[in-house]
């Protein structure tokens, strides 16, 4: 009789992020949803009807309700289990604004919710709606372990909470409630690793072996991105130890500016938002008066999902390492230089480099995965900023008849990273989520003016002329 398997392992990829995580740096994805207040639709629940519409939907997605369990000794990857204890009311929190509800009072309670390390007991997520503020609007600031997702392209449980129409649908219940599995015990969680050892003592009949597989890797890729990582990164004033407090700033740009610049200069939307802020970065070293550097080096995170992933939770993403121009240039040469850079990268396929790189990862211990992101946490390593774009549907959406009004994401801080840039389009214009530690950047206001004046400038240039 096979035993039926209670777990599912993570992936080298999802757990890394485990790996990397310090107490000061939690590495959990934040997303700030600004909903109308009331209903569309006669009798509608709303964006105040969530924990209803979580209700009706979480057994579509079953990573809900599992925890992480860690392996003995690191010799295999953390596994998801069902929590036994799982209850929705401890994952979907309330918070009144007091009066008069405006934007600052938000801005100080989004930033206490994101500070807040998820509980590692429990499923690594949860959801806090916020009323009370000016005008009726309703918020949901929604987390989630980057473990859990990747913040690119993931099925997050926010996309099934989001309807095309304010109708919106009500799935088919599942044929039986909800019941836990039994949690693994540890002989369960070892004894497949020791037959995966004796497999591969034999030739690795299952797997091919490592050497053959970096016959895969894109070479030149590989060599572009080692050379940039393998150089020291500039030293920079947001590049220091972090503390445990966080800030956010929020920026609304319309998309068609950007599209203008890719129609005017051949380049992509991707590079005329990294044009913007290379721009504010050059200017807010000016006004700080700080050295300005010719350049900053940029994380920028790339899906890498097939279509065939589509829908499927866990992290498909890789990333391109390189370095954005901030000397005293003009808009224009700025924009031009980003677009041969990112051209260059895209012809050297960097990211898959980065991709077929982090797939190897799969054959590495878990214990020397534990060090590499120690290692990859030091300020020695990586770049000096992350900066994230994510497109996302160009029509309104709703929850319980409620319409989206804004999307405001905040990515996670990376150690010794003070400042950090997220960017989602939605409905025709292109949220910027800023993310900082105020011990390091207190003022993050300005870099956001600078960030204003610079997309205005970019908008000016794509006009006619």
């Amino acid at each position: 009789m096979v035993e039926a398997r209670t777990f599912e392992p993570l992936s080298a990829r999802d757990a890394w992020f485990l790996y990397a995580e310090r107490p000061d740096t939690p590495l959990d994805l934040g997303t700030v949803y600004v909903f109308e207040g009331g209903s569309r639709v006669p009798g509608g629940r709303g964006a105040m009807g969530i924990e209803e519409t979580v209700a009706e939907r979480i057994h579509l997605v079953p990573r809900y309700r599992q925890r992480i369990h860690r392996v003995p000794l690191n010799l295999g990857h953390p596994v998801w289990v069902d929590d036994p204890h799982f209850d929705l009311g401890a994952h979907i929190r309330r918070e009144v604004l007091p009066s008069p509800g405006d934007g600052a009072q938000l801005r100080r309670l989004v930033a206490r919710i994101l500070a807040r390390p998820l509980d590692k007991r429990r499923p690594l997520w949860e959801m806090t709606l916020i009323t009370g503020l000016r005008g009726g609007r309703v918020v949901i600031v929604n987390r989630a372990h980057h473990a859990m997702v990747d913040g690119v392209s993931s099925l997050d449980i926010l996309t099934l909470l989001l309807d095309a129409d304010p109708e919106g649908y009500r799935p088919e219940p599942p044929a039986s409630p909800w019941k836990p599995r039994p949690s693994p015990s540890n002989w369960q969680l070892v004894r497949p690793l020791l037959w995966d050892l004796r497999d591969r003592r034999d030739g690795g009949r299952t797997r091919l072996p490592v050497v053959w597989r970096t016959r895969l890797v894109p070479w030149s890729g590989m060599l572009k991105l080692g050379g940039t990582m393998v150089r020291p990164r500039p030293d920079l004033f947001f590049n220091r130890k972090l503390g445990p407090q966080r800030t956010g700033r929020g920026l609304k740009v319309p998309l068609a500016s950007f599209k203008a610049l890719k129609d005017r200069y051949g380049c992509t939307v991707n590079d005329a938002v990294l044009a913007v802020v290379a721009e504010a970065l050059h200017r807010w070293f000016k006004e700080r008066g700080e050295q300005v550097p010719a350049k900053v080096r940029v994380f920028c995170p790339v899906s890498v999902r097939a279509d065939a992933a589509h829908g499927r939770i866990g992290n498909q993403i890789s990333g391109m390492v390189f370095e954005l121009p901030t000397s005293d240039l003009s808009i224009e040469d700025r924009l031009k230089r980003i677009k041969v850079t990112t051209g260059d990268l895209k012809r050297t396929r960097q990211a898959v480099a980065a991709d077929k790189l982090a797939g190897l990862a799969e054959w590495a211990p878990p214990s020397l995965l534990v060090l590499a992101g120690r290692v990859m946490s030091t300020p020695q390593a990586g770049a000096n900023i992350n900066v994230t774009n994510v497109p996302g549907p160009q029509f309104p959406l709703y929850s319980g008849g409620a319409e989206l009004l804004e999307v405001w994401p905040f990515a996670p801080l990376y150690p010794s990273m003070g400042l950090g840039v997220a960017i989602v389009s939605y409905n025709g214009s292109a949220y910027f989520g800023l993310s900082a530690d105020p011990s390091v950047v207190p003022d993050v206001e300005e870099f956001t003016r600078d960030l204003r004046q610079a997309a205005a400038d970019c908008t000016a240039l794509a006009g006619p002329g």
